[in-house]
């Protein structure tokens, strides 16, 4: 599925049914990117495009949100976006997190590109496994608590 059909599948319009509950698409389902880092880059490449794509779309919506990139260092079939808003399936909105550290990524390319993009970025380390969250401050409501 291309970026155009993935967008035209949400429901953008802020009615009574327009809401997502961590709501996200994945760009590599395969897992290919997991083969060389070209390959990763390439779907990285999509799920940013998609990223910007979606908070274009996004600006004139009407309910607070959040939009972010979620990629895991070792596995990019997990690589994702998500839209996330007040729904009616739990009250976990808005997401937060506390930054605490830095871990310093394996992956010196991986950490280049994430860093390269200008995004604000908190890296988590969950059970020896890091995930990146990237998102834009200027957009939606911010992942971060301050």
């Amino acid at each position: 599925m291309d970026t155009e059909e993935i967008i035209e599948n949400l429901d953008l319009t802020g009615g009574p049914d327009s809401w997502f509950d961590m709501w996200h698409t994945h760009v590599d389902w395969h897992g290919d990117g997991n083969k060389d880092w070209q390959t990763r880059k390439k779907y990285l490449d999509g799920l940013v495009d998609l990223f910007k794509e979606l908070k274009i779309r996004l600006t004139n919506y009407p309910k607070p949100f959040q939009l972010w990139i979620w990629i895991l260092e070792s596995d990019s079939s997990q690589d994702a976006v998500y839209v996330h808003s007040p729904n009616p399936n739990a009250h976990n909105f808005p997401i937060t997190m506390d930054p605490v550290n830095r871990p310093e990524p394996k992956y010196k390319q991986l950490k280049d590109y994430i860093d390269g993009l200008g995004l604000e970025i908190i890296i988590d380390n969950f059970e020896n496994e890091l995930q990146f969250y990237l998102f834009d401050k200027q957009t939606g409501v911010p992942l971060t608590k301050n």
